[in-house]
């Protein structure tokens, strides 16, 4: 493919600046910007019919497509995006904050997934890619996998893949195949309607796209579907301007897998997440679980915490843990009940007293881990071990190593880790839970569980 003067492929830079910018605002191409000029005045503002002839419209769906790769569902939704386009082009401050990542903002709150779905956010595969479909498998796999850094998980449903399409409920979204479209691929918010919940991909995208790899494409598509916005309409980048429905998490990142490279965009290789991106994601989502302490379990399952502090102060939570809850006997983790673990351990209640929760939890840390004690009711790393020879193979008697595959792998499989709690005996055994979280959500299982389920006398194992 011919490279154009700035080296990228020309047709690949023209089907990034085509549209609209993200949720209706103008586009990356110098034609539809109203940038300020050399002398300081502002080119004229776009009428509306001018503005919304800018748009795509998709010829299947009528969907407008808006900077590229995100949908809007109507004629009066861009209208009012119109409305947000001529107040940034008077001048009106954009944004919230100066202060990479840039969450989309809805109805006056973050749009984002809350913790029930975080942590499980089903889709499938079109089998329509046909000689394609491994090569989107993988792609897909390998962009969820970059974003799942901090407390986010996709899951591959391949069971679905044959009848991957918008009206298929049993994913949160459909990924499938589009021709002819001037995007390389687009993608949603997550306030968006299940119909309009989709990754499509255009034929363009298995052809010459370099420096942007398929997986690269689809990083930066993912991130919308976290309800993360365009890094370049932040006021910094100077140009590409939408509008200002948003919320900085962290500074400007010239450089962020969100950023367009043509809108003053620093990142001239392929589309990955810098440690910027990580670092807003994780302001959005929380971090991953570690040893002893999930945070994001913690907030969401303490009410009075999530009431003082809000869903997402990952810092307060920590800070409580550490000064007040630990000493309390809080739960803290899935994985680690400091309670249970001294009232199974006679030794250590020996050693420490029945409430010394914090030496409990330090035991747990530095020897207990180790030694393959059990640290809770639902996660026993020996039993973890032994009801799946292949974890044994792996790691013999390794129990850290167990132990991080469940943090990481084994409670999103829906694994059973303890003789007296099956997480997928109980997803499956009690159709409301199924009704409720969908019929892969382990996380959402294992916390009713553990705050409900049991006390309420359901039964966890068969």
């Amino acid at each position: 493919m011919k490279q154009s003067s700035n080296g990228l492929p020309r047709r690949v830079r023209m089907q990034w600046m085509v549209g609209l910018a993200t949720l209706g605002l103008a586009g990356c191409g110098e034609s539809l910007e109203s940038p300020v000029s050399e002398a300081g005045a502002r080119e004229p503002v776009l009428t509306y019919e001018a503005f919304r002839a800018q748009a795509w419209r998709e010829p299947d769906t009528g969907i407008y497509i808006v900077d590229g790769d995100t949908p809007v569902v109507d004629e009066a939704g861009l209208r009012a995006l119109y409305q947000d386009y001529v107040r940034g082009a008077d001048g009106e401050a954009v944004g919230t904050e100066r202060a990479p990542l840039i969450v989309n903002r809805f109805n006056g709150a973050d749009d984002q997934w809350g913790y029930t779905r975080q942590r499980n956010i089903p889709y499938c595969v079109s089998t329509a890619f046909g000689a394609n479909y491994n090569t989107v498998v993988q792609a897909m796999a390998q962009a969820a996998a970059a974003w799942q850094q901090v407390n986010v998980r996709f899951q591959h449903r391949g069971d679905q893949d044959g009848a991957c399409n918008a009206t298929n409920n049993n994913v949160v979204f459909d990924v499938r195949p589009v021709s002819g479209q001037p995007y390389l691929a687009r993608a949603f918010f997550p306030y968006q309607a299940r119909a309009t919940r989709n990754v499509l991909i255009d034929a363009t995208s298995f052809g010459n796209t370099a420096p942007w790899t398929l997986t690269g494409i689809l990083r930066h598509e993912l991130g919308h579907t976290l309800g993360f916005r365009h890094e370049h309409t932040r006021p910094e980048a100077r140009t590409c301007f939408e509008d200002n429905n948003w919320r900085a998490l962290t500074a400007y990142d010239a450089a962020s897998v969100m950023h367009y490279p043509q809108c003053n965009g620093s990142n001239r290789g392929d589309l990955s997440l810098t440690a910027t991106d990580v670092a807003g994601a994780h302001a959005a989502y929380g971090p991953l679980a570690d040893a002893s302490f999930d945070t994001a379990f913690y907030l969401n399952n303490h009410g009075d915490l999530r009431n003082a502090f809000g869903a997402t102060n990952w810092a307060a939570a920590q800070s409580h843990w550490a000064t007040g809850g630990i000493h309390e006997g809080r739960r803290g983790a899935a994985h680690f009940d400091a309670p249970y673990y001294l009232a199974v351990h006679p030794d250590l209640q020996a050693a420490f007293g029945p409430t010394n929760y914090a030496a409990a939890r330090d035991h747990w840390l530095t020897a207990g881990i180790a030694e393959g004690r059990r640290g809770s009711r639902e996660f026993d790393v020996r039993y973890y071990l032994d009801a799946h020879p292949d974890l044994r193979a792996a790691f013999g008697t390794n129990y850290g190593a167990a132990l991080s595959h469940w943090l990481n792998a084994g409670l999103y499989e829906g694994r059973r880790a303890s003789p007296e709690f099956d997480v997928g005996y109980y997803l499956r055994a009690h159709a409301d839970l199924m009704a409720a979280f969908g019929a892969t959500n382990y996380p959402a299982a294992m916390d009713h569980w553990i705050f409900a389920g049991r006390h309420e006398g359901r039964r966890g194992a068969p």
